[in-house]
């Protein structure tokens, strides 16, 4: 795992370095990093995710899923709500 903004802008570059490579994923991924470095170099800094909100999302698919049938959204929501707090 990367702790340091240092360690991640040297592992960007070897990734940017595979644009080179000639392997058209590896110039797709390399092209990727590079349009989202900025962002990503912030996430090493401040170590700020949005993982706790893809959980609940997840939750709520999952709700969703097994709660086929219910008609009234009220409800729904309800159980969301009970399920995630």
């Amino acid at each position: 795992m990367i702790k340091s903004t240092k360690t991640g802008k040297n592992r960007l570059g070897a990734y940017s370095n595979a644009r080179g490579c000639g392997i058209k994923e590896f110039k797709k991924c390399a092209k990727t990093f590079q349009s989202w470095r900025k962002e990503i170099l912030n996430a090493f800094k401040y170590g700020i995710t949005n993982g706790v909100t893809e959980g609940f999302n997840n939750k709520i698919k999952v709700l969703k899923r097994s709660s086929y049938g219910i008609r009234n959204f009220n409800r729904f929501r309800t159980r969301i709500l009970h399920c995630t707090s």
